[in-house]
């Protein structure tokens, strides 16, 4: 999805005579994601699997260790450790991400929330960017989730990771920017 930028864009003169150039504006509302009619795009419920696959093979061991007689072990005590504070910790972390992680697609640019830690979503004018792709990891290719690589025309990556069907997201920013959306192919997704 490699395009040109209209420069005349660029050259357009704001309120006080400086040169008009797009910009990434921090929106001040988070909740201005959802107060639009727009479709939001959110992540998957993957985001989980990892918590939950370390509850389950701290749990399994811990159970292994009861069935053998050594419940009062330091490494049962360690694992009873983990399970009380860790899962907790990256189940919290995880439902954060998950309840935080958009991305809109608006007339004049695209608004995203990268996900918790960060605070507050980012408009992003359509100007800015000059391509676009997904990749995709293991989970990926199974639950259909992969990261949004927006490449900006400063240089700069914008990555939005664990989102649902991204592949749809890529072809809904193609025909906001005015382009071909059957023009992108599967060789974009890496």
């Amino acid at each position: 999805m490699a395009r040109k930028v209209k420069r005349d864009v660029l050259n357009v003169a704001d309120d006080n005579g400086r040169p008009g150039v797009p910009h990434v504006r921090t929106v001040a509302d988070p909740g201005e994601l959802e107060l639009t009619h727009k479709k939001v795009y959110r992540a998957h419920w993957q985001i989980f699997l990892p918590t939950l696959m370390i509850s389950v093979m701290y749990a399994g061991t811990w159970i292994y260790l009861s069935s053998m007689g050594m419940e009062g072990s330091a490494l049962s005590r360690l694992i009873v450790i983990v399970i009380a504070i860790g899962v907790p910790v990256l189940a919290a972390h995880a439902f954060l991400r998950y309840q935080t992680i958009r991305v809109q697609i608006l007339p004049d640019g695209l608004r995203y929330h990268p996900g918790w830690p960060k605070d507050l979503p980012v408009d992003l004018p359509y100007d800015l960017i000059e391509d676009a792709k997904i990749k995709y990891g293991l989970l990926g290719w199974l639950f259909k989730t992969g990261t949004l690589v927006l490449v900006l025309t400063t240089g700069n990556t914008v990555a939005i990771a664990d989102l649902y069907k991204p592949k749809q997201i890529l072809y809904a920013i193609a025909k906001a920017m005015g382009e071909d959306p059957e023009g992108i192919s599967e060789l974009q997704t890496t």
